[in-house]
């Protein structure tokens, strides 16, 4: 992988410049120390792997508690969890995650209806995707308004993949409008609360209906009883399970929803929709 220099300066935020580097401790593709933030941290060798995860997660992260370990959903947790599980599930190729908390993601809910952070934070998340080695098969893992980010990134980014987790929706009205040919791919929780977000959109608020609505054209996958909406990555269970199948490409051992764990037999059909 080589440096990729960002283009004009965004007035409101600067783009990241690519390119592998140890700093703080860990191995990063990208770091923006200014204001709250921002880093893309690397878990294994994207430069040589089959398969590439990259984890986008939704409000209230930053570069200043990105290392907090008293936070147990923490991104770089959830990624190193989703990186060991990935092995597991293929254990004869290379596989690594990029976590990505590349754009200034909102504050509360006040802010998580509005869709302008989104759209500045899919720009970036495109170029994420273009950087990362052609050779690898890459997959998009969005939490919560991270699924929204990903969602406005799909039409112009390089993936094979898109994981929903817990979405408010992802910023249009209709799978269509996503402009991806990719396999979309969708999970909820039994107790999120998330199935209760508004589903309005206009005028820059709101993220559309939720990609678990019949007729959306998503794969929805088993979670198993994992409690909220922020367990998705909690390890051994089958959410985790079928994140990583998917980004080794493992279709035929995803459970659908509904199956009670059960992996499903050739094709993945949708899955029944919970929300």
């Amino acid at each position: 992988m080589i440096a990729v220099d960002p283009p004009v300066h965004d007035p409101i935020e600067r783009p990241l410049r690519y390119g592998r580097q140890d700093r703080l401790g860990v191995r990063v593709l990208a770091l923006d120390e200014s204001g709250p933030g921002r880093i893309v941290e690397e878990l294994g060798d994207a430069a040589e792997a089959d398969h590439v995860a990259v984890v986008v997660p939704g409000n209230d992260n930053d570069l200043g508690n990105y290392f907090d370990q008293k936070r147990a959903t923490r991104p770089r947790a959830n990624a190193a969890t989703l990186l060991a599980e990935m092995r597991r599930q293929a254990p004869t190729e290379r596989v690594a995650v990029v976590v990505w908390v590349g754009y200034r993601a909102p504050r509360g809910f006040g802010e998580a209806v509005m869709r302008a952070p989104a759209e500045r934070g899919a720009r970036e998340l495109v170029r994420l995707t273009r950087f990362l080695p052609a050779s690898a098969r890459l997959t998009l893992v969005g939490h919560s308004y991270g699924t929204v980010v990903c969602g406005l990134a799909l039409s112009r980014a390089r993936v094979s993949d898109c994981v929903a987790l817990g979405s408010p929706g992802m910023g249009v009205r209709t799978r269509g409008e996503l402009g991806f040919a990719g396999n979309l791919w969708a999970g909820l929780g039994p107790t999120d609360w998330i199935r209760y977000f508004p589903r309005g959109y206009a005028a820059g608020v709101g993220h559309g209906p939720s990609p678990l609505r019949s007729g959306f054209g998503t794969r929805v996958f088993a979670t198993g009883d994992i409690p909220g909406h922020c367990s998705y990555y909690r390890a051994g269970s089958e959410s985790v399970r079928n994140i990583a199948r998917i980004a080794v490409g493992r279709y035929e051992r995803v459970s659908p929803a509904g199956a009670m764990g059960a992996p499903a037999m050739g094709a993945v059909p949708p899955g029944r929709v919970v929300a």
